[in-house]
């Protein structure tokens, strides 16, 4: 009996250009439609705007990378900590990992964005008394975060709740029998878990690790809400001091996919290097 038939599935890279078509078609339109703004009736107008502030939307998207970047080496580094805590770290460690873990995963991003930029400073206030009595008054400032600071650590500990089960499952993903193993070669516990088990479950976890640093690079707009200039900030101060809120939030959005789709396209080879038996190009019929 033959097995079940199997489709190949062409994956170019149309769907990127169709997209791009479609924004281009969107913007024209947005442009040059009668219901546009009474400042932006031509199509060349606009184009006179992007240029004036185009300066101010690298800077955002700058600022948005770096935000991404710092707060995914947070994540991943906490991340990897509590999954051992988890894994390894007996009851109390592993239940004080859990217990953050389901926290984090169940408030919003920004609720906690909100307490760590604006609740902190309240909290430095209150206890400067306690600090005055300790003779070190200045200790309370650093309560106090730069919105840079706030957004790194917000994002990166909310991610880190979701790096932890990833990495956690990297892990138990490998066989207890290579445990026992280095065991038997006199290799300790420490030596055990940092040669053999971490080595095999990193290259497990980089194709749900690289798709995470994918939505956390697009949770980073919000951010916004703690003054951060980054991109989201930089197309809401555009749209609202020249009125052009369509255009603006295409060229927004393309800027993220710009972004964005070059690191999916990242996710799913590394996939395919990681498990080549895998036909990936292929789907039932």
């Amino acid at each position: 009996m033959n097995g079940p038939t199997f489709q190949e599935r062409k994956r170019p890279w149309w769907p990127a250009i169709l997209l791009l078509s479609c924004v281009a078609l969107m913007a024209h339109t947005a442009s040059t439609s009668p219901g546009a703004a009474p400042s932006s009736l031509d199509q060349s107008s606009f184009w006179q705007l992007l240029q004036g502030w185009a300066p101010i939307f690298l800077k955002g998207t700058w600022v948005t990378i770096q935000l991404s970047v710092l707060s995914m080496a947070v994540a991943s580094t906490l991340g990897i900590v509590l999954a051992l805590c988890r894994v390894y770290g007996g009851g109390t460690a592993s239940g004080l990992a859990l217990t953050y873990i389901e926290f984090m995963r169940g408030t919003p991003l920004l609720v906690q964005l909100y307490f760590i930029y604006y609740g902190l400073p309240q909290l430095g206030e209150a206890l400067r008394p306690f600090f005055d009595q300790l003779g070190v008054p200045g200790l309370s400032r650093i309560f106090t975060l730069s919105s840079m600071t706030a957004g790194v650590a917000g994002v990166g500990l909310n991610y880190a709740a979701y790096e932890a089960e990833i990495y956690r499952a990297g892990i138990m993903a490998i066989p207890r029998s290579q445990s026992e193993a280095a065991a038997a070669l006199g290799l300790t516990r420490f030596q055990t878990i940092r040669l053999v088990v971490l080595p095999q479950a990193f290259r497990l976890v980089i194709p749900p690790v690289t798709n995470d640093f994918v939505a956390l690079f697009k949770d980073t707009s919000i951010v916004s809400v703690v003054a951060l200039q980054e991109l989201t900030d930089s197309f809401r101060k555009a749209s609202t001091s020249t009125n052009r809120h369509m255009e603006f939030a295409i060229v927004t959005a393309l800027i993220y996919f710009l972004l964005a789709y070059p690191l999916s396209r990242l996710a799913r080879r590394l996939e395919k290097r990681i498990h080549p038996h895998h036909d990936h190009d292929t789907q039932p019929l």
